[in-house]
């Protein structure tokens, strides 16, 4: 089809995802989602406002994901680079 975007090149997204399977795991989610909302039978605006909504989420998940993997770069360089420092957390 003319719509359809062209397949990057590289690794699949099983590959990409590996390292991350509660991403994979929320896109099978994700998919799930809109089988069941077709098999309800559910109207094209439906459909798009809960895939909207779903998308958003994941986003959110993928930017929380981010930042956590950036924060412990973000310690980890700060302890090889003053290994005399003392680690300060938040008591939980």
């Amino acid at each position: 089809m003319k719509d359809e975007l062209p397949l990057p090149q590289g690794r699949s997204l099983d590959e990409r995802f590996k390292s991350r399977p509660h991403v994979y795991a929320r896109l099978q989610s994700i998919a799930d989602m809109m089988d069941q909302a077709r098999a309800e039978g559910c109207t094209a605006d439906q459909a798009e406002a809960l895939a909207i909504e779903q998308i958003r989420k994941l986003g959110a998940e993928l930017l929380t994901d981010w930042a956590e993997d950036k924060h412990t770069r973000s310690v980890e360089q700060a302890q090889q680079k003053h290994p005399e420092a003392i680690r300060h957390l938040k008591k939980k």
